[in-house]
């Protein structure tokens, strides 16, 4: 694919045009006209390169001369589990990050501790998008909000479900994801809020198979949490891609 600004238009084969807030950041910051060339994303890992056939105010009218499928970089199913902090700004932070870096499933958690109960997901996802036109990708992570700690353990189907906390004397002794986890297979990871999670929050993701994990030795702030449990996957599964 050509090296060219990347926008989103989740319906472009029906509609063969940019939504118009892609439409008018293509008119106005980028001053397109007829005649130039765009790379499109569907967001379902699909790239498309476009002509531009006709522009007005607040429209930008496409043709698809090419379209190639994108391979997401790592090799599963990989979702992030995070209770947002009080500060909205490290959450927005933590989620353009992981965008950029590679995930498929980011969740916002609601636990006994959680400082913040509620978010503007429009805008979260805005952010989502953005970051994935910034990072080059097709695919737009799924982003969930406001799920309760008890709706995650009961529909957690992941063949790998850990869980980060620091409390002692709970379950298990802690590990590295390293020792939890292959590249290959599905992973769920749960970051709890700044208060952790209780210690019946714990009981009852171990009691359903979470693995305790450890992310070293530093007391991490929640998003920073979030974000190396993600480099941590991405990191393992460079030391071990998948056999041919």
């Amino acid at each position: 694919m050509k090296d060219l600004p990347l926008f989103y238009a989740p319906q472009l084969r029906e509609e063969q045009q940019l939504p118009e807030a892609e439409a008018l950041h293509a008119i106005r910051a980028l001053r397109t006209s007829v005649g130039d060339e765009l790379l499109v994303t569907d967001g379902q890992g699909t790239l498309y390169e476009t002509v531009v056939t006709a522009v007005d105010r607040r429209h930008c009218l496409l043709s698809i001369t090419r379209e190639e499928t994108w391979h997401k970089y790592w090799p599963a199913h990989w979702s992030i589990a995070v209770a947002p902090t009080k500060n909205i700004d490290r959450i927005e932070w933590m989620i353009e990050k992981m965008v950029e870096v590679g995930v498929d499933e980011i969740i916002l958690l609601r636990t006994k501790h959680s400082e913040r109960k509620h978010v503007n997901q429009e805008r979260l996802e805005r952010i989502v998008q953005s970051a994935m036109k910034q990072s080059q990708k097709a695919l737009l992570p799924t982003l969930r909000t406001d799920v309760s700690i008890t709706e995650l353990f009961a529909e957690a189907r992941q063949s790998v479900r850990l869980i980060a906390h620091c409390r002692e004397g709970i379950g298990p002794d802690r590990v590295t994801i390293d020792r939890a986890f292959t590249p290959q297979q599905d992973v769920l990871v749960a970051i709890g809020p700044e208060g952790d999670f209780t210690t019946e929050e714990l009981e009852e993701g171990l009691r359903l198979g979470f693995v305790p994990i450890t992310l070293g030795e530093s007391r991490l702030r929640t998003e920073t949490a979030g974000l190396v449990a993600l480099q941590w996957l991405h990191t393992l599964s460079m030391l071990h891609p998948p056999c041919d």
